[in-house]
Parts: structure tokens; sequence; C-alpha cells
């Protein structure tokens, strides 16, 4: 077997290998961002969902209250009594 020294100086590439701490840190963190962009993923599509309901429920009252409008319209405009 050869020396750490030999190796690194018949490769230079040898010197660029990260230490498997280094490793183990970027899968860790590999994981955790993987993680957190599934809860992202979950979050907005709840979200998303929410907001599709509101669109909706928005569309509900926009059309209550136009039909609610035609209809006070239709009726004639009068006078409060006080007048």
């Amino acid at each position: 077997m050869q020396p750490k020294e030999q190796l690194n100086s018949q490769n230079p590439w040898n010197s660029l290998t990260m230490s498997e701490l280094q490793v183990n840190q970027l899968e860790s963190k590999l994981a955790f961002l993987e993680r957190h962009i599934e809860e992202q993923d979950k979050v907005i599509l709840k979200m998303r969902g929410k907001l599709d309901k509101i669109l909706l429920d928005l569309e509900s009252l926009k059309t209550s209250v136009q039909h609610a409008s035609e209809q006070n319209t239709d009726a004639g405009v009068e006078r409060p009594p006080h007048y």
C-alpha cells in the first residue's frame, strides 16, 4: 500500500475528494431540503384548494348582488317615507 502523500502526488484529483463527514453533511442537507420541498408542496396544494373555494364563493356573491340589484331596479325607485 502506498502512503497518502504518494497517492496525492500521483493523482491531482485525490486532493479534491470530500471527506466522509462532508459527504454525510451534504446528504443530510439534501434530505432536509427534499422533505422541506414536499411539505411546501402539500401546503401550496392546500392553499390552492382554499383559493379555489374562495373564488367560487366570490362569484356566487357577485351573482347574488347582481340579482338583488336587478330586483331593486325592477321594483322602481321609491323614496323612503321620511322624505
